[in-house]
């Protein structure tokens, strides 16, 4: 078959070559080897090697374009839980992020050395290795910076994500079976046990996905009270406190053919019809002292609201769910909580979980008690597809501003660098949501897309550059390389795993998950909650996630500026 066409299509109109790759990739990246799969972003770079032989050059300012829309998400999303944990319970979590960083970015420029490689290859291989795609951006912006001719940057630009393409396969894989296999037969620790005696720890009862519960945790019902009734002639607050440890609430009393007020002193007569709101083990319990239960849709049919809540008061961070409804600081009269996000993941939650600024809480009740309590927690997150572009374009250009200083060192300009410099102005902006929430808000879909489209076309960019210098390199490189990312692959995780047991002591199941946040690798993280058949490794996941993100990043410009000194 003839492809001359093609490949003169791409050549006169290059940015066809990205959305060709971008779509390739997803298909690619989403193929299941057992239940391994290289996801959208690797995808796209194979696609971009692939089709990059056809000699494409795609516009240097439109796959910029694209890397500082996924830095400025990436950090947006992380800026919460980046900055909660910079100031309490994080601190442990984050420590194995400093570690990787720590043993990884000297062990990769001693192996580029040992191996003669470039710069590029050299942060190529510490991408790869680690599976941090958004270094390849942050090497890339430092390469361009050393004092070397247009040509070799560009050269060197290519073999970035030469290198990442060759290592990448190792680090996801390799990432996995140490995780999931390896590291709990170091630690000698059963992880279902463990997970099990978290979760009662946690009180915390594990679901099964895919399988829903036939059970209503939240009810409504009707009560006509007898004059022999338990509560018939007490006050409602009264009625409402008679069975400890039981939440429900009176929500509307009908005496006669009209409804009265709602009042903590409100009495309860013989005849009254009480609609009875709250969970479903409470009203069995405690629905016989109302009366003879009926059924009256009338009665039954009043507004129930499901609402997200941003938690930004600081009150509610650190005491446990049940001290904060023990001490009456959270008070949820006719409220429940339906679902806990931190760092875009879903928590496990129980009375002992603890609240951090920034998480996400979903809401379920009366529509006017979830309002009282949602202006009390934090910011709603009203349902809305309208994103504040004002946040989004300035947030990106005042990044860019500052990244661009420098200072001169010998032959090196020490800069921070656009992209650097566009990450740390997402997570400022991502945290000040949290402190001034009516700021204006980008809602969740637009951030997926802006880091999974963001990052997909920039690499698939990175991958039509270097595609007529991969088959070369690789006959180059050999199988040094590849030893060279298993080695990077496995020794700073080795060390976090060793620090996190025996000097930070964290619990074994909460380590694994941090270790594969640490390693920005969510792969990791499900594998690790299928052998210990609990989603509560979660717990560990997100801090080291976060941090990574921004530490791993950044250190793409410090192994290309080592690495040429």
């Amino acid at each position: 078959m003839d492809f001359d066409w093609i490949v003169a299509l791409l050549r006169k109109s290059p940015e066809l070559a990205l959305f060709m790759a971008v779509p390739i990739g997803y298909v690619v990246g989403n193929i299941k080897l057992g239940k391994f799969s290289f996801g959208t972003v690797t995808g796209a770079l194979i696609a971009g090697l692939f089709i990059g032989q056809a000699g494409v050059d795609v516009d240097r300012q439109l796959r910029w374009s694209l890397f500082y829309l996924f830095l400025f998400a990436n950090g947006y999303s992380a800026g919460p839980q980046f900055f909660q944990a910079l100031r309490r319970d994080g601190a442990k979590p984050m420590v194995l992020s400093l570690v990787i960083a720590i043993v990884a970015v000297p062990l990769a420029v001693l192996l580029g050395r040992l191996l003669g490689l470039d710069p590029g290859l050299t942060a190529g291989l510490f991408s790869g290795a680690l599976t941090q795609s958004a270094v390849m951006g942050t090497a890339t912006d430092a390469i361009m910076s050393l004092p070397i001719p247009p040509e070799m940057q560009r050269l060197m630009a290519s073999h970035v994500a030469v290198a990442d393409a060759l290592t990448y396969v190792f680090g996801a894989i390799g990432a996995i079976l140490f995780i999931s296999v390896v590291a709990p037969r170091i630690l000698r620790v059963d992880l279902r046990a463990e997970a099990a005696l978290l979760e009662q720890q946690y009180g915390i009862k594990t679901r099964i996905e895919g399988v829903v519960s036939g059970y209503q945790r939240f009810a409504a019902r009707a009560y006509q009270l007898r004059a022999d009734a338990p509560f018939a002639g007490r006050r409602i607050d009264e009625a409402e406190r008679a069975r400890v440890g039981l939440r429900y609430f009176v929500e509307r009393v009908r005496r006669g053919n009209q409804d009265i007020e709602i009042r903590p002193d409100t009495a309860l007569l013989p005849g009254d019809v009480a609609v009875v709101y709250g969970r479903t083990e409470a009203l069995v319990a405690a629905g016989p002292g109302f009366g003879t239960e009926l059924h009256e849709p009338e009665l039954l049919d009043f507004p129930v609201e499901v609402l997200r809540v941003v938690v930004t008061n600081p009150a509610l961070c650190g005491p446990t769910l049940q001290e904060l409804v023990d001490a009456r600081t959270l008070e949820l009269r006719s409220v429940g909580m339906r679902t806990l996000t931190r760092g875009g993941q879903d928590i496990p939650f129980g009375a002992s979980t603890r609240l951090n600024r920034g998480d996400v809480v979903e809401l379920i009740g009366a529509q006017h008690a979830v309002e009282m309590v949602a202006a009390r927690v934090g910011y709603a997150l009203r349902p809305t597809n309208a994103t504040n572009l004002s946040i989004l374009g300035f947030g990106i250009l005042i990044g860019a501003a500052i990244g661009l200083p420098y200072l001169d060192v010998g032959a090196f300009n020490l800069t921070l660098g656009t992209s650097v410099g566009v990450l740390l102005a997402g997570l400022f902006f991502g945290w000040l949501r949290t402190v001034r929430p009516g700021q204006g808000e980008i809602p969740q879909a637009a951030l997926d897309f802006m880091i999974t489209f963001g990052l997909a076309g920039f690499v698939a960019c990175a991958g039509l550059q270097a595609g007529p210098e991969f088959l070369r390199a690789v006959r180059e490189l050999g199988l040094g390389i590849l030893l060279a990312g298993v080695a990077l692959t496995l020794l700073p995780m080795l060390a976090a795993l060793l620090v996190g047991r025996y000097v930070l002591r964290m619990n074994p199941v909460l380590l694994l998950g941090a270790l594969a946040g640490a390693q920005t690798f969510t792969a990791a993280l499900a594998a690790v909650q299928e052998k210990a058949g609990s989603k509560i490794p979660v717990l560990g996941y997100t801090v080291p996630y976060a941090t990574s993100n921004i530490l791993l990043t950044t250190c793409g410009a410090i192994v290309v500026v080592l690495a040429a000194g």
